[in-house]
């Protein structure tokens, strides 16, 4: 009976310790969702964040613009010059600007005066709301920010207005910049770092602007509605809300963050709403699998626990010295057994004890005591201090030490032993085991010395022979972003990127095969999907077969050697003022060029071009306005050029321009002129200045004016400097007679306003 209570008090304690595992199990579960849930608002708000920023910047420098085409507009209205120098005005805000539209002037009667689209002019837009609104404020402090609308070109817009008051304070108009969702939407897609993620805008009076994706017409109305999240968000007043529950039938449960976007610096009668939300089954995923793992991992201790405990149980009642016996049976297995008898103080062996310490069992003392002698004093100590503990306190023998063999080899050796007590309790003799492990000391030291580096700063990794990831690194986890847990048992598929295709790692496994190492530069991809530079070294390890057993990885993050190999090639071939191709890049473009219109028997062109009156804009203005200057010569250059054309900057107001594929010589003479056309139109740079230049430009074409590089080169310079010499301000086609002529201005001169005749390429 008492047996029977003791066995029911152990299973009482057992069920104790598996329900406190069990509750600290759920209690860490939740907490752990708790923790990933924050997270994740957290990140959902620094990606919110990122949106307000750029959106905020956007505002303020179309506001911005506004004030400048507002204090623009009486000297517009007033000066005969006036009306051009407004629309091409807003034709340069408008192209400096990707987000913008439009931009438009509209008097009190919300007619369209200026534009940058030569089509809205004359149209009336009294009743749209960015006139109407500002008509009723009547706050020329007030930057108006209208509804989502369908613009005359049928795409949605919204538009930024500011009220115009004349001298008396009444109502005299609106400027207004219409804002496309394009680059919005690009900014949107940006913050989006999963596919179940919902990014939108959404204007203050609740009307969404631009999601990504696009939303299902019936999430977009529940949005919509009073009691909906934005509805709340929208009374509260409070910058920043956080929501979770269920949103659209069909989307389940879902984690909302919603950020207000009115720059302090504006004054906004209604501000923007940036709303950002997640699947919640998305965000719990790798936490739903941890709880069926951990359940499950729960279970099977629950099965073991009570199988164990009853096997335990079971086996209790066997005698202690058949247990161990049968324990030393399992350990003693191919090592030295031994047994020390207490009484008569003598030792018996068998033969692999003899062979382990190097003696002669022949030479052997009755007591069999001699190998006491291999044994330096300190360590015969601790074995004496050992055995008195096992024989006192009943406690297991256990214990490594050194000794010197006859053959003056230096061994560890380590012993276990048990201690049977006869019938009445007496302590009678010690039964145990000896085995060399001189070889496993000194593995066990590599392993720790292997240890030690595999914890260096550099990350790294090991994977089986399948490349499955078995262990990783602190230094992995700083550099990759996933944790030890969360990398064990993934394939190397984990952090690869799509850079690279099949042949670069079917050429990287065949080196792997044939050497055993590899090592290159490649590209991996951080757990939050950024993708960046490595070099990466992995050798196999081989067992004593040859057969690879496993793969150690070492990764080193280049970025920063990238980004400075990349900056010395900028520097190398671009210009650092204007970002265009420097001499040495147009050399190599005009070559390629030349090599391939001789293979396909085509046509080119180049242009050589000078800026007339640019010296007195540095003499007058300083040379940051003349650096303004030639950024925005450059920005114009390009934009009468195609993608495959080369605009390049060869010296201080010196430009060259390549047309590698044209077909007729009109089409060199069409870009000359449109160049020409838009450098003669003002400037106005970002300093207050504006100013007026313009451009004397030479045109040699392949093959007629040149067949290599040289030639090419020269004739278009020299026709550049016959059009300087005429004069300037046009561009002259190069003939051979320029080679001897003296320039003269003559009406048959080429010139901006004397057409240039205009031959075929044959």
């Amino acid at each position: 009976m008492k047996r029977f209570s003791r066995q029911w008090r152990v299973w009482l304690l057992l069920a104790i310790a598996l329900l406190t595992i069990g509750v600290l199990m759920g209690l860490g579960l939740l907490q752990a969702r708790d923790r990933i849930q924050e997270q994740e608002r957290e990140h959902l708000r620094t990606q919110t964040k990122v949106v307000e920023d750029n959106l905020a910047r956007q505002l303020t420098t179309i506001h911005r613009s506004l004030l400048s085409i507002q204090q623009a507009l009486p000297r517009w209205q007033s000066s005969p010059a006036g009306r051009a120098e407004g629309q091409q005005t807003l034709i340069n805000i408008e192209a400096a600007m990707s987000s913008v539209r439009t931009f438009a002037v509209l008097d009190a009667r919300g007619t369209v005066t200026f534009s940058n689209r030569e089509e809205l002019l004359g149209r009336n837009f009294y009743q749209r709301d960015y006139v109407q609104v500002p008509l009723q404020m009547l706050d020329p402090k007030l930057l108006y920010v209208s509804p989502p609308f369908k613009s005359v070109l049928n795409t949605y817009l919204i538009s930024l207005a500011r009220v115009l008051l004349d001298s008396q304070g009444q109502f005299a108009g609106v400027v207004v910049a219409s804002v496309e969702p394009g680059d919005m939407a690009i900014l949107l897609n940006s913050v989006r770092y999963s596919d179940d993620m919902q990014a939108m805008l959404v204007h203050g009076d609740g009307k969404i602007f631009l999601s990504e994706p696009n939303l299902d017409p019936a999430m977009a109305q529940e949005l919509l509605e009073p009691n909906s999240p934005l509805g709340q968000h929208l009374r509260n007043r409070q910058t920043l809300n956080y929501f979770s529950g269920l949103q659209a039938d069909n989307q389940g449960a879902r984690l909302t963050v919603m950020h207000t976007i009115a720059p302090a610096n504006l004054s906004m009668d209604k501000p923007l709403i940036v709303v950002l939300d997640r699947s919640q089954d998305k965000i719990l995923a790798v936490w739903q699998r941890d709880v069926v793992n951990q359940t499950g991992a729960y279970l099977v201790l629950v099965l073991i626990s009570s199988f164990g405990l009853s096997f335990y149980q079971s086996q209790r009642s066997q005698k202690i010295m058949a247990a161990k016996r049968l324990k030393l049976a399992t350990e003693a297995s191919g090592v030295g057994i031994w047994e020390f008898d207490l009484i008569t103080k003598s030792y018996q062996w068998d033969d692999t004890m003899y062979a382990l310490f190097g003696m002669d069992p022949k030479a052997a003392s009755p007591r069999n005591d001699g190998w006491i002698k291999l044994l330096a004093p300190p360590e015969l100590q601790r074995m004496r201090e050992a055995t008195r503990a096992t024989i006192q306190q009943n406690q297991p023998f256990g214990m490594t030490f050194q000794i010197r063999r006859p053959d003056g080899q230096v061994r560890a050796m380590h012993n276990r032993a048990a201690l049977y007590s006869d019938e009445f309790g007496v302590p009678r003799r010690l039964i145990g085991a000896t085995e060399d492990v001189t070889e496993r000391m000194a593995q066990e030291a590599e392993l720790r010395v292997a240890a030690a580096t595999f914890e260096s700063h550099e990350s790294m990794l090991v994977t089986n022979a399948q490349v499955e990831i078995l262990r990783v690194n602190p230094a992995f986890t700083a550099l990759f972003g996933y944790t030890s847990e969360q990398a064990l048992g993934r394939s190397m598929q984990l952090i690869k990127s799509g850079r690279h295709d099949a042949d670069f790692y079917k050429a990287m496994w065949a080196e792997l095969v044939a050497h055993h190492r590899w090592q290159g530069e490649v590209w991996n991809v951080r757990k939050e999907g950024v993708e960046f530079p490595c070099w990466l070294s992995i050798t196999a390890v081989r067992d004593d077969a040859g057969v690879v057993t496993h793969y150690v990885a070492t990764h080193t993050d280049i970025t920063l050697r990238k980004e400075a190999e990349d900056e010395v090639k900028r520097l190398a071939f671009f210009d650092p003022l204007t970002n265009l191709p420097n001499r040495r890049l147009l050399a190599d473009r005009l070559h390629q060029a030349l090599v391939n219109a001789k293979r396909s028997q085509g046509h080119a062109a180049l242009i050589f071009l000078d800026l007339d009156k640019f010296k007195p804009v540095n003499d007058r203005h300083g040379h940051a306005a003349g650096d303004q200057l030639l950024q925005a010569v450059a920005h114009r250059l390009r934009t009468c050029v195609r993608e495959s054309d080369t605009v390049a900057r060869v010296g201080g107001d010196e430009f060259v321009v390549l047309l590698p594929h044209i077909t007729l010589a009109q089409d060199a003479l069409q870009v000359a002129e449109k160049m020409h056309a838009r450098l003669r139109a003002p400037f106005h740079l970002p300093t207050g200045q504006s100013v007026l230049i313009s451009s004397s430009a030479g045109v040699a074409l392949y093959p007629e004016h040149g067949l290599d590089e040289a030639a090419l080169s020269h004739h278009a310079d020299v026709a550049m400097y016959t059009a300087k010499a005429a004069g300037r301000d046009q561009y002259v086609v190069y003939e051979p007679a320029l080679d001897h002529a003296e320039p003269v201005a003559t009406p048959e001169t080429p010139t901006a306003q004397t057409p240039h005749p205009k031959p075929r390429l044959e």
